[in-house]
């Protein structure tokens, strides 16, 4: 597949993306597992904790996450390390192997932003709140399993499959998030890329980065339909 070269530099298209993309799938990737990492605990924490401080706060969490948009956290992120810390983030873009701690500094901050804006927290909490209603769990107790037994291997498992779809739904939100955080921290990715080509109106580049978006998209969800075999057994491909 040839995409044309750059109206604007000349070069070819994927030789501008080979030098841009891993560092956008670096930061999706972080971005994701911390939406998982921080997200999905605090939704089972607050659903064991139901109408407790913890609940509320961790409702309140998600649900101003949910009510900022991303550029905002990043500019507010960005002003909380300058004003607080006397800290910015390096301006020159360093790769893990040139600067690790570096990079490391540049990368974090503009991955902590949009997960916040992730919902895992409050669909996990809904989706544990309706499984710990049903039968089986009810039976699990009543044969005298531990309660971190119940919750972690017959809840749990159950209440990941709306999270698992939220995920594959997401990928688009990361995609637009990384876009957005790319262009608010500065950093050379495929993301800024794709903003650049806009206003330079530069044709090619554009219509391969929705190309390669789409595609992104449909192997996400692809990825989520196969793994629900291994969350649910009664689900088997026939």
């Amino acid at each position: 597949m040839d995409a044309g070269n750059s109206l604007w530099t000349g070069r070819p298209v994927f030789s501008e993306l080979g030098s841009r993309l891993p560092l956008s799938l670096e930061l999706g990737i972080i971005t994701s597992m911390l939406s998982l990492l921080i997200g999905v605990p605090l939704g089972v924490i607050a659903a064991v904790k139901r109408e407790t401080p913890i609940d509320y706060v961790a409702r309140i969490f998600a649900i101003g996450g949910l009510a900022v948009p991303n550029f905002w956290i990043g500019i507010l992120l960005i002003l909380a390390l300058v004003t607080f810390f006397d800290w910015v983030p390096p301006l020159g873009y360093k790769g893990p192997l040139e600067d690790p701690q570096a990079h490391f500094q540049q990368m974090i901050w503009p991955a902590l932003a949009p997960t916040w804006r992730s919902n895992s927290c409050s669909l996990t909490r809904s989706s544990m709140l309706e499984v710990m209603r049903e039968d089986y769990v009810r039976t699990a107790r009543a044969k005298g399993l531990r309660n971190s037994t119940v919750i972690t291997r017959h809840v749990l498992r159950n209440a990941l499959l709306p999270v698992v779809t939220i995920v594959g739904i997401s990928v688009a939100g990361i995609i637009g998030g990384t876009v957005i955080m790319e262009t608010v921290f500065s950093l050379p990715g495929v993301g800024r890329y794709m903003v650049t080509a806009i206003t330079q109106r530069d044709y090619p580049v554009v219509q391969t980065l929705v190309f390669i978006f789409a595609i992104a998209y449909a192997l996400a969800n692809l990825l989520v339909d196969l793994s629900y075999m291994f969350l649910d057994p009664r689900i088997r491909l026939r």
